[in-house]
């Protein structure tokens, strides 16, 4: 008995594996897959200015890196004692102008030197509205707790979305021609924008990749919004916020993820570096032992001879707390 509508994924005509690099910008939904992705050891950067949830900001932050432009002074701005870019999230804040400048600068030079060796980018779009801050006329990516009364809240026409994914995409190629770009639409609702106003975005943002699936042949969607609203459908699947998927809902779309896009040996790796993190969480009662010595030794010799199939030092942390282990005792 089939208890509900299968979404399927279009098979791609390319498959990821280890020596891939990936870039993820967008939503929290893509950073959930990022994390996913640098879990399993794969050469992952996400969000390097922070989340960005709707295709003006994305692609204020894409084109930032892809020029290699760095902050100036009078682009950072000051609230509560607080030094912030609006482009950035909160976590790049700081309490003096300098540092402020130093940390939000490291990003576009760590971004721009991941971004010449990118072999696949995934692309989530969250939200159609954006906030426009009122003094600068400008989109913001984040509001850092400045009072609304700054801002005023658009809903971005359909040529603004979709110059700001068509420009992404033509960035992107311009700088990795062979790279693979994937696109996706979060299946968090926003529903501090309105349950109907959320409908509303998420319908505009789908006519937006759909004209974009027509003009670019190469460029790929992953269905996570449709998998959710149609395969998921049950609350078991959310946070307690029943906005945000929680783990259980998260793995759903990661094993959807994998089964389509990584090759059958990729997979298999991706088993046994599951295998060398759950030994690591194994916590025995006398570690002392002969037995216990024993395991770790042949942990130790298990991960080092997999690290040589991974992206170089992916496995160096769980490597040195084995060594840490077995000369601890």
């Amino acid at each position: 008995m089939q208890l509900f509508s299968e979404i399927p994924v279009d098979k791609p005509d390319f498959s990821i594996e280890y020596k891939n690099k990936i870039f993820c910008l967008g939503s929290c939904f893509v950073h959930e897959i990022g994390q996913k992705l640098q879990q399993a050891k794969f050469e992952t950067l996400i969000n390097p200015f922070g989340t960005q949830f709707h295709p003006i900001a994305m692609e204020n932050v894409f084109s930032r890196i892809f020029s290699r432009t760095s902050f100036t002074e009078n682009e950072i701005y000051a609230f509560n004692g607080l030094f912030f870019s609006w482009e950035h999230s909160s976590h790049f804040s700081a309490n003096n102008l300098e540092k402020a400048l130093e940390n939000i600068n490291a990003t576009v030079e760590v971004g721009n030197e991941f971004l010449s060796s990118t072999d696949l980018f995934i692309f989530t779009l969250g939200s159609a509205w954006a906030y426009q801050l009122r003094d600068g006329n400008f989109f913001v990516s984040n509001c850092h707790k400045v009072p609304q009364s700054r801002f005023s809240k658009e809903l971005l026409s359909y040529n603004e979305l979709y110059n700001s994914c068509k420009n992404m995409i033509l960035m992107a190629k311009d700088v990795r021609p062979q790279a693979r770009i994937i696109f996706t639409l979060s299946p968090v609702r926003h529903a501090r924008d309105g349950f109907f106003e959320n409908n509303v975005s998420k319908g505009l943002l789908h006519q937006v990749l759909y004209q974009i699936l027509i003009e670019f042949e190469d460029v790929m969607y992953f269905p996570s919004y449709e998998i959710v609203m149609d395969e998921l459908r049950d609350y078991r699947y959310y946070a307690d916020d029943l906005v945000h998927l929680n783990q259980l809902g998260v793995n759903y779309i990661w094993e959807k993820f994998r089964l389509n896009y990584f090759t059958e040996q990729t997979q298999k790796i991706m088993v046994e570096v599951s295998k060398i993190k759950a030994a690591l969480n194994h916590r025995s009662l006398n570690p002392g032992r002969t037995e216990h010595k024993s395991f770790l030794y042949n942990t130790l010799k298990t991960a080092e001879k997999l690290s040589l199939q991974l992206p170089k030092n992916a496995l160096k942390t769980e490597i040195e707390e084995i060594k840490f282990q077995l000369h601890a005792y």
